[in-house]
């Protein structure tokens, strides 16, 4: 009886998941309106990308360094969403971002609700990454452009 609530269990775990992953573009609104049921979701995104900044290495808990960071504000005329794109850790890389200014892209994302990100530290020990805890932050794993 306890196997057949566990398997329930992951297999509604797994559908709920499989829909936010799906490859239909979330409007951002909705992700803003009720970030907790997109939170630690895999969902698709598309709009325009602003605000392109490039950040300083930072570092993990075990010291590995990690370079090529940075962060842009996704826009899809319903919202805006801060996303970030994770550096490459453990060996020094230069890696200037991926988008420009004013493009189209389609962005598979993690989603965090407000304070559940978390943040890396500069060289200096200050926060770099989700410095603002009451916003909804997407952690990037694939960037597209859309086909022409």
């Amino acid at each position: 009886m306890m196997r057949r609530a566990l398997f329930t269990s992951l297999l509604i775990s797994f559908m709920s998941a499989a829909v936010c992953s799906a490859s239909e573009p979330v409007a951002i609104t909705e992700v803003l309106t009720d970030p907790d049921i997109y939170h630690l979701k895999l969902v698709t995104l598309q709009g325009t990308v602003r605000q392109v900044k490039a950040l300083e290495p930072y570092f993990q808990i075990s010291g590995s360094a990690c370079y090529g960071a940075y962060t842009f504000t996704l826009e899809d005329g319903t919202g805006a969403i801060a996303v970030a794109v994770l550096g490459i850790c453990g060996r020094p890389i230069i890696r200037n971002p991926e988008v420009v200014d004013g493009e189209t892209v389609t962005v598979q994302a993690q989603i965090y609700a407000p304070g559940q990100l978390g943040y890396f530290r500069d060289k200096d020990g200050q926060p770099i990454l989700g410095e603002d805890r009451e916003q909804v932050q997407a952690v990037a794993a694939a960037i597209a452009r859309p086909a022409e």
